[in-house]
């Protein structure tokens, strides 16, 4: 998932110019369109693990099991406390 999300990040980065930023106090931001962007890279890689896990549910354990039952516990336990991304870059993305 991992490799995943950081070749997708990386991609969409080579796309980033001057235009995509603004000025604030704190210097330079990302404009809120760049922003959803970046969420919806993460929202997306989660969906397709989600699916994917779905998809495969025979093959998992019983714990396993359990938590695709609870779509903000299978969140959870791929590392995003209260379905936060903490994106590194100024802002947070809130999953679905």
């Amino acid at each position: 998932m991992q490799k995943r999300l950081d070749a997708r990040i990386e991609k969409w980065g080579q796309s980033l110019n001057s235009d995509d930023f603004q000025w604030t106090w704190r210097g330079r931001k990302l404009k809120p369109a760049k922003r959803e962007e970046v969420c919806d890279i993460f929202q997306d890689v989660v969906d397709e693990m989600y699916q994917l896990a779905i998809k495969n549910r025979a093959r998992l354990g019983p714990e396993e099991q359990k938590l695709l039952s609870n779509r903000s516990l299978f969140i959870e336990k791929l590392g995003y406390e209260n379905n936060r991304v903490n994106t590194q870059m100024g802002f947070d993305c809130y999953l679905r």
